[in-house]
């Protein structure tokens, strides 16, 4: 049972670097191929969104890496693919890319769920004479 639990968290540590890897390389693209201006402004998005959306892939590409972050790294990731899909929808090319990240992205927000950092709910310090 050790194992299985350590091959689980090998491959997902796998998939967690392989996600941020991709979603690094596809937000330094939105800098260096101007493809990508033509295609925001075609889609009808303001100039310069594109760069927007590459910092904030460039971002939780990054945060993916870190486990107490992963989670929101996710949901943050999770919403541009969400906008992405349904902008490929109404322009009618295929979704079907933003939708595999998207499961991919889910399941590692699901997986480090546990792990994701919350504010510590520890009570203020408070004297007698202050009840």
């Amino acid at each position: 049972m050790r194992i299985l639990k350590i091959v689980g968290t090998v491959a997902l540590w796998i998939v967690q670097i392989l996600a941020a890897a991709a979603f690094v390389a596809i937000g330094l693209g939105k800098f260096g191929e101007p493809s990508w201006a033509r295609n925001f402004a075609r889609w009808g998005y303001p100039d310069g969104f594109y760069m927007v959306i590459g910092v904030l892939e460039i971002a939780g590409g990054l945060l993916l890496l870190v486990p107490k972050a992963t989670s929101y790294a996710a949901a943050l990731l999770a919403v541009i693919l969400v906008a992405a899909a349904v902008t490929l929808q109404l322009n009618h090319l295929p979704m079907s890319p933003a939708l595999a990240w998207l499961g991919i992205i889910i399941l590692l927000g699901v997986a480090r769920r546990r792990r994701a950092w919350r504010p510590g709910m520890h009570p203020l310090p408070v004297t007698a004479n202050q009840v």
